[in-house]
């Protein structure tokens, strides 16, 4: 059947198609559960809830769910994309289809839909910037990576997921001289959001953290460890930062006590003076501490300050890459 992908109000494909709604949140996370491995890190459903309402993607024009006749949840599409971007006009897919269910027809459907609706998007932005559909995919994704082969999607960027064994001998660092590190507190707060943009300004696909992104998917979620991340201080400064949290329900599913060291920055005119090691060092002290027995982290490969070898200096060794696809939005 030939389908129209931006009708969504319709059958097709023996499906219904409809923008995404806040009770379909349960379903959804069971879907993407259904679909996860082990080592996969799953927002939980409050958490799931509280970012419903995002400020790079309206649900209600730029999220789809597919439901069989029955009323089940078996496909989801997103797309996500800076309100204001300053580097790059990139919009990033999203999407869930449950194996019973896939076909040719519902994948192409599917990403047909989320290309024309990125399309949309970006037609308000500055034509100026580059514009892109991009979509990040774990290694065990086979199915989906040869989807966005077939749909003209090259690889243009690595990422590896990392761990570092807790049980193990930490290394000894000593904090540099005038420097201090602290817990998050209230009063680092602003602070620490500033340093995380000025410090990922130079990272691959960075586009700036606003204050609601912040209190929504960074210190809001139930994740966030404030006692466990960590703020480096110059003469009053914050100058560097360790923002670390712990996914129970996901340790749950795996069967293993881990914590992870989500973001890592130090800013430019700091770095190279052993700060982003002593943070990290006092991170895994502190989750052994808390009665951790893993640390975990994310890598861009080519990052340009080269963490990934800091990681692997410092005891950290790949556990599963990711592959981000790209395509020239036209």
């Amino acid at each position: 059947m030939n389908v129209k992908p931006m009708t969504i109000e319709r059958f097709s494909l023996d499906y219904t198609w409809r923008s995404l709604r806040y009770d379909d949140l349960a379903a959804l996370r069971a879907l993407i559960l259904h679909n996860a491995e082990p080592e996969d890190n799953i927002d939980t459903l409050a958490d799931m809830q509280k970012q419903f309402d995002d400020p790079w993607s309206n649900p209600a024009t730029d999220a789809l769910v597919g439901l069989t006749m029955t009323g089940d949840l078996i496909a989801y599409a997103r797309c996500f994309i800076s309100p204001e971007p300053t580097r790059e006009a990139a919009v990033n897919l999203d999407f869930e289809i449950h194996p019973a269910h896939r076909s040719e027809p519902l994948e192409d459907w599917l990403l047909g839909w989320m290309a024309q609706r990125a399309q949309a998007r970006v037609q308000t932005l500055s034509p100026a910037l580059p514009r892109m559909l991009r979509c990040g995919l774990p290694n065990t994704r086979t199915a989906d990576g040869t989807l966005f082969a077939r749909h003209g999607y090259t690889p243009s960027r690595y990422f590896y997921r990392m761990r570092r064994d807790l049980r193990e001998p930490l290394p000894m660092w000593p904090t540099p001289e005038g420097v201090t590190l602290h817990a998050y507190a209230p009063e680092y707060d602003q602070a620490m959001l500033e340093v995380f943009n000025a410090s990922f300004r130079d990272h691959w696909g960075h586009e700036a953290v606003i204050r609601e992104d912040w209190e929504k998917f960074f210190i809001g979620t139930e994740k966030f460890r404030p006692d466990l991340s960590l703020v480096a201080v110059v003469g009053g400064e914050v100058v560097g930062l360790s923002f670390n949290e712990i996914n129970r329900a996901s340790n749950q599913r795996s069967g293993r006590n881990e914590g992870t060291i989500t973001e890592l920055g130090v800013l430019r005119a700091w770095r190279k003076r052993g700060i982003a090691s002593a943070l990290l060092i006092e991170s895994m002290r502190r989750f052994r501490a808390a009665g951790l027995d893993y640390a975990a982290l994310g890598v861009d490969t080519a990052n340009p300050t080269g963490a990934l070898g800091l990681y692997e200096k410092l005891g950290f060794r790949q556990v599963r890459h990711f592959t981000v696809y790209e395509k020239a939005l036209v």
